[in-house]
């Protein structure tokens, strides 16, 4: 055991203690569901949507913002924002936004919505890539790409929640990189990768998106999902700023790679 107090096993053992294992957020579980369910409509989505404040209020500013909104007309219904939005759009937006309220992390709501805009940006750039390079889903599908952006750091969530509530607060919790791999390995004996692996395992996860969490820090993984993650959180890293508002953030990423699109060509030759 290190000086932190942690090592590999204690580690493992606190991420496997089932009793207090963090959860989805039922929001997240129902928006899925009716995501995935063919017989669903726009109202069935407007009503797990309107049930949260806000929710309703993030996707109206998204509805309302240049990206959406070319004409500069308002509109204060959360109906009409799902259908200027779309149903995929929408179901984005609100997943993200389920995870970032619906996972109480041990930090300042200032790191938090820093975290799941973060999360947020890579998911979207993640499905842009797979569009791409990928286009007739021949190794995953665009929505698969998307789930995994936004959960490939989840495994930070993990170690914050489970083994180390001052994670956030430490230097090693705003590092990035390889940087930040090799500083969790030391303090707690593995990386919020495989953390977060395990705790989507858990969750009874698919194996393909577990495993291009596990590997999304490794340009030369075999997964497809794993190398196209690890681009789209390499654009991410370089090309948007930190802690940008999270209504933002579609809105910055259109830009950034309406001006210098993501290279996927490495995904392509492997």
């Amino acid at each position: 055991m290190n000086e932190s107090g942690f090592d590999r096993q204690s580690t493992l053992e606190l991420l496997a203690f089932s009793d207090d294992l963090p959860s989805l957020p039922d929001r997240f579980v129902k928006i899925q569901q009716i995501a995935q369910d063919p017989d669903s409509s726009a109202d069935d989505l407007a009503e797990v949507i309107r049930s949260d404040q806000a929710t309703s209020a993030m996707i109206l500013k998204f509805a309302n913002s240049p990206a959406y909104n070319p004409t500069q007309t308002p509109i204060g219904e959360l109906s009409k924002a799902i259908a200027r939005l779309g149903s995929r759009e929408t179901v984005h937006i609100a997943t993200a936004i389920s995870l970032m309220y619906g996972m109480i992390l041990p930090t300042g709501m200032a790191n938090i919505r820093a975290f799941w805009g973060h999360a947020f940006a890579v998911a979207l750039v993640c499905e842009w890539i797979a569009r791409e390079a990928d286009p007739a889903e021949q190794h995953c599908s665009h929505e698969r790409a998307f789930m995994t952006g936004l959960l490939h750091d989840v495994g930070r969530a993990a170690l914050g929640m489970r083994v180390d509530f001052s994670y956030f607060e430490r230097d090693v919790g705003h590092l990035r990189g390889e940087s930040l791999i090799q500083a969790e390995e030391v303090f707690y004996g593995m990386n919020h990768a495989e953390a977060g692996q395990r705790l989507l395992q858990l969750w009874l996860f698919p194996d393909d998106l577990s495993e291009a969490v596990a590997q999304h820090h490794n340009p030369d993984a075999s997964p497809f999902l794993a190398r196209v993650c690890f681009a789209a959180n390499t654009y991410v890293n370089e090309y948007l700023p930190d802690r940008a508002p999270f209504e933002t953030i579609h809105d910055r990423v259109t830009e950034a790679m309406e001006a210098s699109p993501p290279d996927f060509s490495s995904i392509l030759n492997q």
